[in-house]
């Protein structure tokens, strides 16, 4: 990617995954504009009673054809995620961060703090330091594809194609 040319990156859903890709995606490719558009006022709301309000983070599981057999239905296209990124790379990244995570006898992990609120901040800072505009209470209410512009004599480069996104407040 040609860092001299600043992206525009909207991610949709302010969720704990809306949040980890939006801010993986600002600091893996810094000179990206990342935008996270969620439809509540409240962002990870879910995080905030997840788990009785202590926030159930990951379980202790760390063979990947272990864990897939937590998920009957799509194993097989989750073995290779969890190969790539599994529960101790969840837990070394909120170590990174400042978060501790604690093991119950069952091997659900959760903050040594017992309060979602604990890895709700964590992850709004961390947002917040890595350059992710947040935007709350913007319902989507339609995306269109955009087709590339083709080089031409006032623009010599060809112009990758994107997406346009409406409001509901009518913005685009």
């Amino acid at each position: 990617m040609d860092n001299s040319q600043n992206l525009n990156v909207v991610v949709i859903g302010g969720g704990a995954a809306g949040f980890f890709g939006a801010i993986t995606c600002a600091t893996t490719h810094p000179h990206t504009n990342v935008t996270l558009l969620e439809a509540s006022r409240h962002p990870l709301s879910k995080v905030r009673i997840s788990g009785g309000g202590r926030c159930n983070v990951t379980h202790a599981c760390f063979d990947p054809a272990q864990l897939v057999q937590a998920y009957p239905r799509g194993s097989k296209a989750l073995r290779g995620a969890y190969t790539r990124f599994q529960p101790k790379d969840t837990i070394a990244w909120f170590g990174a961060h400042g978060v501790e995570l604690k093991t119950e006898t069952d091997g659900r992990m959760f903050p040594i703090t017992d309060s979602s609120e604990t890895i709700v901040d964590c992850l709004l800072q961390v947002a917040k330091r890595a350059g992710v505009t947040i935007r709350t209470s913007n319902p989507v209410k339609w995306i269109s594809r955009q087709s590339s512009q083709h080089p031409t004599p006032d623009t010599p480069h060809q112009t990758p194609g994107g997406f346009e996104i409406g409001l509901r407040n009518g913005e685009t």
